[in-house]
């Protein structure tokens, strides 16, 4: 992972990235935001972090924050924060954490259709097959990103003992893995591996995690593997025309 309080240009002037310590039972884990600038300058926050100022004064320097976008319902710890800075900005969420978080007030729910705000720009799915991970995944084809929240992680740089040992038994440590705690969930197979095929077709050759060390190279390959359990045979990757 990159150090904390870092923005790093993912591809210039178009995405970054920004780290933030964050526990999980005592393991530090991370916690990684994306920011897309979008055609029209405006900028698309993916799983926002805990606002500082240093954050904010950095953000300001890219542009204008328009959209926020919280991936499932986990990545909800500082969104009040958010909802409370950027009151002009527009708020999406899945339907499970809009009803979860009933004190705010969302523009609208995220599914499987495109928002207009970035129709055209960004590709979006959610990743179906559990009653409790409800997750959107996104796609930027300029800068080629896949962007993930929980669904995929891959600590092998932390090398604290808890951190180790909760990711070495939920199969994210050594290789990119969905977590088995998230993984178990997942009782619908059918839906779960159209979902994968689905953002197997799209055009990403990396891969943005929320946790976890980025995925730089061979994004697909990486993928795939870790959703082969799914299915006898290799998942099909689709390569970008």
């Amino acid at each position: 992972m990159s150090k904390n309080h870092t923005l790093i240009e993912w591809r210039k002037d178009r995405i970054w990235y920004y780290d933030m310590p964050y526990r999980v039972a005592g393991a530090p884990m991370g916690h990684r935001m994306t920011i897309i600038r979008l055609d029209n300058n405006k900028l698309f926050i993916h799983s926002p972090i805990e606002i500082t100022p240093t954050l904010q004064q950095k953000i300001s320097q890219l542009g204008e924050i328009a959209y926020v976008v919280t991936p499932n319902k986990n990545h909800n710890i500082y969104l009040s924060d958010w909802w409370l800075a950027y009151p002009q900005a527009y708020f999406y969420a899945p339907p499970g954490l809009i009803h979860k978080r009933s004190d705010l007030t969302f523009d609208d729910a995220l599914g499987n259709k495109t928002p207009l705000h970035w129709r055209g720009q960004l590709l979006q799915t959610v990743i179906r097959g559990s009653d409790r991970m409800e997750e959107i995944a996104f796609c930027d084809p300029l800068s080629k990103t896949l962007i993930v929240g929980d669904a995929l992680a891959w600590m092998v740089d932390s090398h604290h003992p808890l951190t180790f040992a909760l990711s070495v038994i939920n199969g994210c440590y050594f290789k990119p893995a969905m977590p088995w705690y998230w993984r178990i969930t997942f009782q619908n197979h059918t839906q779960l591996r159209q979902s994968i095929q689905e953002i197997l077709t799209w055009p990403f050759e990396r891969i943005i995690l929320s946790h976890g060390r980025v995925i730089d190279n061979d994004a697909k390959a990486h993928f795939s593997t870790a959703f082969s359990w799914l299915m006898p045979h290799k998942l099909n990757i689709t390569m970008s025309q």
